[in-house]
């Protein structure tokens, strides 16, 4: 089920939770079996909401990755 969610958000916004509480804001171009996920444009927040860096393209393991919104 979670790979078909992503491939419906391929080219799309999605907001992910990361283990240590940071989330990356971007548009998902790829990702692969083992839920690796690369976003373009993406905009890194740290736990508090604080808008933090501008990362560009990020290339995101995916055992770092706890939860996936679209947006």
């Amino acid at each position: 089920m979670p790979a078909s969610m992503l491939e419906r958000s391929l080219d799309r916004r999605v907001s992910l939770l990361l283990k240590d509480g940071r989330t990356l804001d971007g548009k998902l171009s790829g990702f692969d079996e083992y839920m690796n996920m690369v976003l373009e444009e993406a905009v890194e927040s740290d736990a508090d909401g604080n808008d933090g860096r501008r990362l560009g393209t990020a290339i995101i393991r995916g055992n770092n990755v706890v939860s996936i919104t679209a947006l």
